[in-house]
């Protein structure tokens, strides 16, 4: 399994938990509503609460994760795009030389 797949299942997961977890946390508060165990503003109130506590804990575990991944990529020296940008110009300057002296050899070869 590589590295994007491990983070898609994992952001997938979060995504899922939360959608579930938010949910349940709804209908939860709804079915207090509907009891009398709390009013509907109360009702709206909590459940606005949740949602800004679960949107300040999604950056942070965003935070988090970026923080491991960048670890990750750190300790397995990754190339990046602009060390392969280089390797790049660095294999056609070195075709280009291969390409010019063969044909330098070949001029020489017919002359002869």
């Amino acid at each position: 399994m590589d590295l994007e797949s491990l983070f898609k299942k994992f952001v997938y997961t979060g995504v899922g938990f939360v959608s579930l977890t938010t949910d349940r946390f709804q209908k939860t508060v709804e079915g207090l509503v509907g009891d009398g165990k709390i009013s509907e503003d109360e009702g709206e109130k909590i459940f606005d609460e949740f949602l800004k506590n679960t949107d300040t804990k999604k950056d942070e575990l965003e935070n988090q994760f970026g923080s491991v991944v960048e670890k990750l990529v750190k300790s397995f020296s990754f190339a990046t795009s602009s060390d392969l940008d280089s390797l790049k110009n660095r294999v056609a300057v070195l075709e280009a030389a291969v390409a010019k002296k063969e044909e330098a050899e070949k001029k020489a070869n017919t002359t002869e």
